[in-house]
């Protein structure tokens, strides 16, 4: 028992001792940086001033839009109309104006403004003059019932500079807030190709029916397909 006592500070100073060590390992521990297991975060790159301005425009936001080249008129006055998709050209007096439609046909307006008078040059197909033309006067006789003061009759063969061309017309009453009176439509037809057919139609009172009939003239004489 003495000799057990002996021992028993020196056990004690052991066991302080490890203490000790154990305590110095932990706070090393502590003061030590863990290392890292996760993927350091990207620093943002930082762009150069030049870099962050606005980015020019592509080609296609600087393209100027294309000017519409002028037509010239010949020695004569007249102007050359022409409709790239239907494959037609024909002349028209140079103070007259020709629009395109949405068919990509003529209108022309020698008022300068797309009212009354008016005249157009067309080319139709699947059809011949003759059903053409009696195709028109069906519709007329529906559309204009009642205000019709002249009904169209059935096509009418004429001969124009040696072709043969057929022929409608019909009038009707017309009134609006500026303009009142009997309004003459016409129509020339004529079969130019196998299923295609050259439409001359003008609308207009009976005061401007010279004028359309000029523009009518012209056309038929001067029209080409391509």
């Amino acid at each position: 028992m003495k000799k057990n006592l002996r021992r028993l500070p020196g056990l004690i100073a052991l066991v302080l001792a490890m203490l000790m060590m154990l305590s110095l390992a932990a706070c090393s521990g502590e003061e030590a940086p863990a290392e890292s297991t996760q993927t350091p975060a990207v620093t943002e790159t930082q762009v150069p001033a030049e870099d962050t301005a606005t980015p020019s425009p592509s080609p296609e936001d600087t393209l100027l839009p294309t000017a519409t080249p002028v037509p010239t008129a010949n020695s004569d006055g007249q102007l050359t109309f022409t409709s790239m998709s239907k494959g037609f050209s024909f002349q028209y007096d140079e103070k007259y104006i020709a629009l395109s439609n949405q068919a990509d046909n003529a209108m022309i307006y020698p008022a300068g403004d797309t009212t009354l008078p008016y005249c157009s040059v067309s080319l139709v197909s699947d059809t011949d003059a003759v059903s053409y033309l009696k195709e028109i006067a069906a519709g007329a006789m529906i559309e204009m019932e009642g205000s019709l003061s002249t009904a169209p009759g059935e096509p009418v063969s004429e001969e124009i500079d040696g072709r043969e061309i057929y022929t409608i017309s019909y009038a009707y009453s017309y009134e609006d807030e500026s303009v009142s009176g009997t309004v003459i439509c016409i129509y020339y037809a004529e079969d130019v190709a196998e299923g295609q057919v050259a439409v001359y139609s003008s609308t207009a009172l009976e005061a401007d029916s010279e004028t359309v009939g000029g523009i009518l003239a012209l056309a038929i004489e001067t029209f080409k397909l391509s």
